[in-house]
Order: structure tokens, then C-alpha cells, then sequence
């Protein structure tokens, strides 16, 4: 957590992840280990999707014409024309990492139970500016809200994941973002493992080597959705309920970001679960979500709106 007095924390440790798995601790460097154990299990997700023939993907774009703002969109054959409800996956890798060929895991489980699934895609820092990348993801929402309303999506859930988290937040800071009616198709929001603080981590030269983000001081607190003055009309939210989810295997500050964000959310007036789950660290959070009975799986099944 954010503490300019404390000068014996080892901020590269709080601020990667992986130096906090406990995991491959048989290997000679654990942290590159989870990480390379990420890279190739979530691909082999993605890989295995397209050799299902009982699961389609339409490949679209929702901005640019030469550039990363892709968006591919999962759902079950023969379902193409009928309504359903909508998911949308926000990847992580601390915005200059990863792409969609690494965010499918989830698609499975809920392709099966008659969602349809959009995995988005987004262009990384240097390409763009942290801030820049924020009115993208922005003109993203619009894009997703307008393509749920040509499918005639039953209903819209989102979840984002680490530095997806963080874009996600931009979704409830923004009040005239969407309107009411649109807001009401919202069903469920999930933060899971979120980084939601910037002042600590825009200086060190490892996160953001030579400031590929963009950032100063006070770009850095703008930025930050811990710091952001939420919006007046935050019951209008009222009936979306927000999960800000953590794993154990975190780092304190990565935890107590997620902690102090579920409260903020929670004093404005937003509908917000906390928790942090046990035993999972910040990469099997996500590599687990392909299996349909693991208990990450089964809460965010569980907590997603009954289907119409």
C-alpha cells in the first residue's frame, strides 16, 4: 500500500506478482517459473478453443484499422442469431504485456452454459500512454454496449484482471459513460487482482521502464481509482453488484489495494463483495477459470445473474 514514510518495503516484491507465488518453489527462480507456466497454459487454452467445433469465434474490431483494438467474441454453434447473455474479459500485464491469445481460459466454462464471450484486446504501453489507453478502453464500453445491443444480449457482465481491473474501473467513474437503460442491462462486475494505485509503481524503473506509461506525479494520482472522487449518481448502481477479488498468494499491497478499492466503492454507495481467495496466487486465479467444478469457476458462475 501507498506509504511514502516507509523506506524498508521491497517495492519490486509488492509490485510483482510473481515474486509471491507459492509455487515452483522447487525451481531456481520461482517467479520466472509461474510466469512461464501462464504464458504456456493460458495459450493452450486459447488453442484448444479453436479445435472445438461445438464453439465459434467471430473476430472483430472495435477502433482503429492497424493497431491491437480487437475484440474476439466466443459462443456456442448454432446460437449465432439467439439472444443470450453477454461476458466481457479485460486481460492484465501490467498494460505493455499479454494479449487475447492469452485470456480465453474462462470461455469454456460459460460458452457451455449458453454465454456468449467477448475477450478483448487492447493496444500496450509505449503504443500508447496510460491515459490514452484509458480513452480507448472508454470508447471500448461504447463499442460493447453497442454490439450487446445488436445481439440483443440478455444482459452484460464484465470482469478485468490486474491491470484489466484497473481499465475496468473507468467503467463506473465515468457517469455519463452509458445511459440508464444501458446500465440496467448491467448484471455483474468483477476486480480480480487488481492494481488500482499508481503512485509507487509509475517510478520504479522495472513496472515502468522508462516511463512507458506517461506518467508524472500527478498523472499518476489522476490515474489511480483508489484516489478517484466517485461519481454522485453511484446508487444509480445499485442493482449491478461489484466483486473485488483477490488471491491469497499476493503481496500486502496488492491485497490492501484491493481492500481499500472494495471500501471506497463501498462508502459511495456501489454494491460490493470483497474477498480473497485462498491458496490461489495471481496467475492460477486465472488459469483455474478453465476448469468448470474449480472454485474460482464455481464463484464466478455462482455469482453471475440467473440467464432469462
Amino acid at each position: 500500500m501507498y506509504n511514502p514514510q516507509e523506506k524498508n518495503i521491497d517495492l519490486i516484491r509488492e509490485y510483482f506478482p510473481s515474486y509471491n507465488t507459492a509455487r515452483f518453489q522447487d525451481q531456481p527462480e520461482p517467479n520466472v517459473a509461474v510466469q512461464d507456466h501462464f504464458l504456456r497454459v493460458t495459450s493452450q487454452h486459447t488453442q484448444e478453443l479453436t479445435t472445438k467445433s461445438d464453439i465459434k469465434v467471430h473476430n472483430l474490431r472495435y477502433g482503429g484499422t492497424d493497431d491491437r483494438r480487437l475484440v474476439d467474441v466466443f459462443y456456442k454453434a448454432g446460437t449465432a442469431e439467439q439472444p443470450s447473455p453477454l461476458f466481457v474479459y479485460v486481460h492484465g500485464g501490467y498494460w505493455q504485456m499479454l494479449d487475447k491469445s492469452h485470456s480465453c481460459s474462462i470461455v469454456g466454462p460459460l460458452v457451455r452454459r449458453g454465454y456468449r464471450v467477448a475477450v478483448m484486446d487492447y493496444n500496450n504501453c509505449p503504443q500508447v500512454t496510460l491515459a490514452e489507453l484509458l480513452q480507448q478502453f472508454t470508447e471500448f464500453v461504447l463499442w460493447i454496449f453497442n454490439y450487446a445491443e445488436e445481439t440483443k444480449a440478455t444482459e452484460i457482465s464484465f470482469a478485468g484482471h490486474s491491470a484489466g481491473a484497473h481499465l475496468l474501473a473507468q467503467l463506473l467513474h465515468v457517469p455519463s459513460l452509458i445511459s440508464e437503460e444501458r446500465r440496467q442491462k448491467v448484471g455483474v462486475l468483477f476486480f480480480i487482482s487488481g492494481v488500482y494505485d499508481l503512485r509507487e509503481l509509475w517510478q520504479l524503473d522495472p513496472v515502468n521502464p522508462n516511463n512507458i506509461f506517461g506518467l508524472n506525479a500527478d498523472s499518476a494520482k489522476e490515474l489511480s481509482p483508489i484516489l478517484w472522487p466517485w461519481p454522485a449518481d453511484s446508487p444509480f448502481w445499485s442493482g449491478v453488484q461489484s466483486h473485488v477479488i483477490v488471491a491469497e498468494h499476493e503481496s500486502v499491497t496488492f491485497i490492501e489495494q484491493s481492500r481499500v478499492f472494495a471500501k471506497n466503492l463501498q462508502d459511495a454507495g456501489f454494491k460490493v463483495t470483497f474477498k480473497i481467495f485462498d491458496k490461489y496466487d495471481h496467475f492460477d486465479i486465472i488459469e483455474e477459470t478453465v476448469h468448470d467444478n474449480s472454485p474460482i469457476t464455481s464463484y464466478l458462475l455462482g455469482a453471475l445473474p440467473t440467464k432469462s
